[in-house]
């Protein structure tokens, strides 16, 4: 408060006014935040003048106000204090402030941080007058001019005057002591160890512990509870969700020394190894994720920070525009659970409220009446991020917080056993990412590789560029792209149009993407130089950390590559839907919505979850997803009345045409090559079913090749040369009528696009084998440079993963996704993007299956499937490896492992739906799909 009227005094005689309350202060960004090193932190604020008659308009008073931080973690130190007053005009509204005198002795002076345009909503001055008395984090906010007592009053400003008086309360601490046990109730205490605290609903949470002697949660056996035992009152189990900031997977090997409490959840209830982040793994993406179900491309918070061409605003953790409801699209879980009237608790805590305190609160929520008490809670944990971003993942250092936030489960999970919830509640204890070790002399300066002056770079453990300056025509992306692509043996980010990265990180579809991206390499950062660094570059033509500056104040970060083991985090289940002891593969975290969903008996906003997918999670699952209903069935195929010459298609050995033909009508067997039943389409169109001795396509007449080609190998395949008679034949398909088909004479054409099978002919083990395999129904456009990476997988990588696995089904086709939604495109936009007669796909997926457990072959398995997908991106050139002219051997592999998918990420873009027929039940495969092999090291 003495530093508040300080500030006030000297704005007021700086200012020539006379001020009075408001003063809001947003503390200053942490170390390892965005990649910045901790520093004295100078807050740019903007000064709000409301007086009688007049209302600021956008201008106003500026004032920069400095502070200075001893550490990283925000602790004020000595420091001084810098003011200055300017004024300002918006020059939107050209409005006129009065001057400033003794007529604005009224006036109240509200100041917040300069992080571009702000919310006029969520920046106005609120009130402060009345009480907290009996009101404390009460569940209704209230409007102006009221103060408020939520658990929200702190994020905006309108706390009553006494809020931190009486609802944070710290006197006596959070814990009862031996000498408290039946003290006489002191109203000043955190919480309550007296006599009658169980009735009050108020007790310490060790209170049954230290004073009656009972056991606690942790002492306690595991308890398989195979039913809710709620106390009287409760209509359902109460869900609790507890999420972690930057809880690496990987600490939960730390095991019950550090962690016990989390020990116990996770070994008696159930957990997977890890769960997945949505990229970019940044805290408020994956929190509006798990909330939603949603990618940030579909909900919009794509960034920790962002820029919104259309709103022309800039959306930061610290900036005001934040509380803006407009940059938040989807429906939030408590948003979906009061809609459906299930009331639910505020799930955003201001660090201001101590961990203990959230807690407490949620416990006195509980033991509210039926009608008032809400039934979906959660808190969220700044720590262990903090102290991640400063001693990194690996220090033993990070014990003591680790150790502080399973302190605090242990102290929900022993208030739950005393107002005996402990068997009734519903637990879910989720991270939103990991953490990586990342220092930074790990830096990659852009100014290194192009001019920045014109160019906005958002920083950090991945990058993201765009113009400077908005509408500039210069600003050619693909310029950029290509002056940052393979310029150095040991670059360290890879450049991407965002309609070109991996189709798993699900990062393109929305106007705050920038329309390029830097994929950083895990350890390192990228970096525009600082006024220092550029002093630097000009002196020595290249910009390096400076000598001196090499100790930034942060050891680790976050943002990277979804995949990587160490973005990886945490989820645990617990309680009477959870199953007892269980362990299940890791999944993505826009699943975690439908279930929650599931556990309080609420019908699901639509999201891009898949339903159904964890069902193994729960004892008793309440939905049961069912089988799309295929929308187009194959036509009846028949013989057509091409020849050889119809289509310019040409083969040496014509004698042998018409028995050739013979075997395409010879029906073939569905079952080896279709193992798991035929793909059914689930968008309206016409294909055929063409059945081939060794393969089967879904040929679709609108684009002229197959929609999909499933063959399936044995761990003895053999791959052979063609021989020379066939190396440059393709025939055409007499079952397919000439309008229907591709043409031989269109590739001849178009020199920039080749031919290439989806079945390899060199797969077939006879000649007249591998003259079923050259039909042009067979065929698919490829540019030259892709063609080298099927090639290679063709002829190597099938027979190696079909060796190692015990065979291999392969199902093979073409994606058209040129508006990059991450959906199949319609008939009609291919036709509007297609330049030439063929169109061009722009990826080919491949889904390898095979039986989990490698003793059965792939054509008979009788247990759990195994599946790996790749969605590879068709494009003209393999820069993206920067190794196009070494062997295919060095590269081609990593670079599908780095375009790995999940099945549900196939069926979405090609409009199919996969494993129809197996002796699995529907959700299981559900779980099949929606599981992504990361290959990645083991967390």
């Amino acid at each position: 408060m003495l530093l508040h009227k300080l500030l006030v005094w000297i704005l007021s005689v700086l200012c020539g006014a006379e001020v009075t309350s408001g003063f809001v202060y947003d503390r200053a960004r942490r170390a390892g935040e965005d990649g910045t090193s901790a520093r004295t932190d100078c807050l740019d604020l903007q000064v709000r003048v409301f007086s009688d008659g007049w209302v600021d308009q956008g201008g106003g008073v500026r004032a920069r106000f400095c502070l200075c931080f001893e550490d990283s973690v925000g602790n004020l130190g000595q420091g001084a204090l810098q003011l200055g007053c300017s004024f300002s005009n918006s020059p939107a509204t050209q409005t006129e402030p009065p001057s400033f005198g003794s007529s604005l002795n009224k006036s109240v002076i509200v100041l917040q941080e300069l992080e571009g345009p702000h919310n006029r909503s969520a920046s106005q001055y609120s009130p402060t007058s009345g009480s907290c008395r009996n009101r404390c984090f009460e569940l209704v906010e209230l409007e102006p001019p009221n103060c408020r007592c939520d658990n929200l009053c702190k994020t905006y400003n309108s706390c009553c005057s006494d809020f931190d008086q009486l609802c944070l309360r710290t006197e006596g601490g959070y814990e009862c002591s031996k000498d408290r046990c039946g003290e006489t109730r002191n109203e000043h205490n955190a919480c309550s160890c007296s006599e009658d605290c169980l009735a009050r609903g108020d007790c310490c949470t060790n209170y049954r512990t230290l004073c009656k002697g009972d056991s606690s949660w942790l002492q306690d056996e595991c308890a398989d509870i195979k039913m809710a035992e709620c106390p009287a009152g409760f209509v359902r189990p109460p869900l609790i969700i507890l999420s972690v900031d930057g809880f690496r997977a990987s600490y939960v090997k730390r095991g019950n020394t550090v962690i016990p409490n989390i020990e116990k959840l996770r070994t008696c209830g159930t957990h997977s190894p890890y769960m997945r982040p949505v990229y970019p793994t940044k805290t408020f993406p994956n929190l509006y994720s798990l909330a939603t179900g949603l990618y940030p491309e579909s909900h919009g918070i794509v960034g920790n920070s962002m820029y919104d061409p259309v709103f022309d605003a800039t959306f930061t953790l610290r900036s005001r525009e934040k509380l803006n409801h407009r940059w938040w699209g989807g429906q939030p879980i408590w948003i979906t659970a009061q809609k459906q009237g299930v009331k639910a608790a505020t799930f955003f805590w201001p660090v201001a409220i101590p961990l203990e305190r959230r807690i407490l609160t949620m416990l006195q929520w509980l033991h509210l009446p039926d009608g008032e008490r809400p039934y979906v809670y959660a808190m969220h944990s700044e720590q262990p991020d903090t102290y991640g971003h400063k001693m990194g993942p690996m220090s033993t250092d990070l014990n003591n917080p680790l150790r502080l936030i399973d302190r605090v489960v242990g102290q929900l999970m022993d208030g739950l056993k005393q107002m005996k919830l402990h068997r009734c509640v519903n637990i879910i204890l989720v991270g939103d990412h990991g953490m990586e070790e990342a220092q930074c002399e790990r830096t990659e300066f852009l100014s290194n590789y192009m001019n920045v002056d014109d160019i906005i770079l958002v920083p950090g453990a991945m990058g993201r560029i765009r113009s400077r300056y908005p509408n500039n025509l210069k600003y050619d992306p693909k310029a950029v792209i290509a002056n940052l692509t393979c310029k150095k043996s040991d670059q360290h980010f890879k450049p991407y149009l965002k309609q070109h990265l991996p189709k798993r990180l699900h990062y393109a579809n929305n106007r705050r993407i920038e329309d390029i991206h830097l994929l950083v390499e895990r350890k390192w950062h990228i970096a525009r130089p600082s006024e220092e660094e550029m002093d630097t570059e000009l002196r020595h033509g290249v910009v390096k950390v400076p000598e001196g500056k090499r100790h930034c104040g942060f050891s680790g970060d976050h943002g990277y590559d979804n995949k990587i083991t160490s973005m990886q985090t945490i989820f645990l289940g617990y309680g009477p839907a959870f199953k007892f002891k269980t362990k299940v593969p890791a999944f993505e975290n826009i699943e975690l919505y439908n279930i929650m969903c599931d556990l309080l008996g609420l019908k699901p906003a639509p999201n891009n979850g898949t339903h159904g997918s964890l069902n193994h999670l729960l004892r008793a699952p309440s939905y049961r997803p069912a089988m799309p209903e295929e929308v187009s069935r194959p036509l009846p195929s028949g013989l057509g009345l091409s020849g050889p010459e119809d289509l310019g298609c040409l083969c040496e050995d014509k004698n042998k045409v018409e028995d050739l033909n013979q075997r395409l009508r010879q029906a073939i067997d569905d079952s080896r090559n279709l193992p798991h039943g035929r793909p059914a389409v689930l968008f309206r169109t016409k294909y055929l079913i063409l059945h081939h001795s060794d393969f089967i396509s879904g040929y679709s007449e609108a684009l002229t090749m197959p929609l999909w080609t499933s063959y399936t190998v044995s761990r003895q395949v053999e791959v052979s040369p063609l021989p020379e008679s066939l190396s440059n034949c393709v025939r055409p398909d007499t079952r397919v009528p000439p309008s229907y088909s591709q043409s031989c004479t269109n590739y001849r054409a178009d020199k920039q696009i080749t031919h290439a099978f989806l079945y390899p002919p060199q797969l077939s083990s006879n000649g007249e084998k591998k003259y079923d395999a050259v039909v042009i129904s067979n065929t698919v456009p490829m540019y030259p440079a892709f063609k080298k990476i099927w090639s290679y997988f063709q002829r190597s990588l099938v027979k190696r993963y079909a060796t190692e696995r015990n065979g291999l089904n392969v199902l093979v086709g073409p994606i058209f996704d040129y508006d990059y939604d991450g959906v199949r495109d319609s008939t009609e936009k291919i036709k509007d993007y297609s330049s030439g007669t063929i169109p061009v796909p722009t990826h080919y997926f491949v889904v390898l299956t095979s039986c989990l457990d490698f003793t059965q072959p792939a054509d008979s398995c009788s247990g759990p499937l195994s599946s790996a997908a790749f969605v590879l991106p068709h494009r003209p050139s393999n820069d993206e490896t920067c190794k196009n002219s070494e062997e295919e051997s060095r590269w081609v592999e990593n670079l599908m492992k780095m375009h790995t998918a999940r099945v549900r990420d196939v069926e979405i873009l090609t409009g199919l739906d996969l494993y129809r027929r197996t002796s699995r039940s529907y959700a299981e495969i559900l779980s099949l799909k929606t599981y992504m092999h990361t290959y990645e090291s083991e967390i």
